[in-house]
């Protein structure tokens, strides 16, 4: 079989992922702290996902509970898997005091959990906690060296595959409280390539389908004995 079709077969898959990246993006464009992904590729032409680490916009919440990070860094947070890592700050408190995410994993700080109870909850831009006036924490903000290491996982978490000496304090980050961070996806910007992404896609299979033809009409045709 022709080399061509192999090439045309390989386009249309990768067409195909690239698409499924920019559904995703959509779909996550009201999702608290989220990161666009894009199909780029290496030296050897392989593709693979790359997450858009850049800042998305803040927005006004009111909530003392609600936390952005402006800069450079992740919040972290406790799971049973370990610590995950997350931009999404919509934080609460659970039934013992404790701040956690939506999802009820502790959220830490230098001391591991925090633990808030009631009362004036004010937070500083070094992210400073206090409750009352009274210093109770402070949030525990994390960078790393590689940030190509990041992997997303599910509830809006990231885990580091990196080395942990690479996990350091960030060097320009402000804490903001009252304020959540929004998606950086630009839909105007996907949906223009969501709409490349599917007329190259049908190139290509226009491509397949004129090789499945030529394939026919010479099985078919050529050399038939009249």
């Amino acid at each position: 079989m022709d080399i061509g079709i192999y090439q045309a077969i390989r386009g249309s898959l990768v067409q195909g992922r690239r698409f499924d990246i920019i559904t995703n993006n959509l779909a996550n464009v009201g999702t608290t702290g989220f990161k666009k992904d894009t199909l780029t590729f290496d030296r050897t032409l392989q593709e693979y996902v790359k997450t858009d680490l850049s800042q998305g916009s803040l927005r006004l919440t009111g909530n003392p509970l609600d936390i952005a990070l402006e800069g450079d860094g992740f919040f972290e947070i406790e799971t049973p898997r370990g610590i995950r890592y997350t931009r999404s700050g919509n934080f609460c408190l659970n039934a013992d005091g404790v701040l956690v995410t939506k999802n009820g994993a502790p959220v830490l700080g230098k001391n591991g959990s925090i633990l808030i109870g009631k009362g004036d909850i004010t937070i500083d831009t070094q992210g400073q906690i206090k409750v009352d006036e009274k210093v109770v924490d402070t949030l525990s903000v994390a960078r790393f060296v590689r940030p190509e290491r990041l992997r997303k996982e599910g509830l809006s978490y990231c885990v580091y595959n990196g080395d942990q000496n690479e996990i350091v304090k960030p060097e320009k980050v402000l804490v903001k409280q009252g304020c959540l961070e929004e998606s950086n996806v630009m839909v105007v910007e996907e949906m223009t390539k969501m709409i490349e992404t599917l007329r190259t896609y049908e190139c290509y299979q226009k491509i397949i389908q004129t090789f499945d033809e030529t394939s026919n009409k010479a099985i078919n045709d050529v050399g038939r004995v009249q």
